[in-house]
């Protein structure tokens, strides 16, 4: 998977989020809650590859559908959670803020 505009190539094994698979390469997130699904700051826009992607989750369904409501984008289907999608292929990601982590980075906690 890469992940723009940090231009940063992540392998995701299966069954592991999107977020967790950055934290496990280096890369800070942007998150509030640490990947459990309780809010929206870790959403990306799926640049390519959107039929390699999990279902969604109902954490997401909801949490995208309150987003939708607040923020309008061209394309809803194309935003997804990096806490609760699961990438099944070759996937290009938007994400602003993603960066090489450096060890005092909350967001790469094992504990999260």
């Amino acid at each position: 998977m890469r992940v723009e505009p940090v231009g940063c190539e992540i392998e995701v094994r299966r069954g592991e989020s999107l977020i967790k698979a950055a934290w496990r390469a280096g890369y800070s997130w942007p998150t509030l809650c640490y990947g459990m699904g309780r809010c929206t700051a870790c959403q990306c826009e799926v640049l390519d590859g959107v039929h390699l992607l999990s279902e969604r989750t109902e954490a997401e369904v909801q949490l995208l559908r309150d987003l939708q409501r607040r923020v309008r984008r061209a394309d809803p289907r194309r935003i997804r959670l990096a806490c609760q999608v699961e990438i099944r292929g070759d996937v290009i990601v938007r994400k602003p803020g993603v960066k090489v982590a450096n060890e005092n980075d909350e967001a790469t906690r094992d504990d999260a």
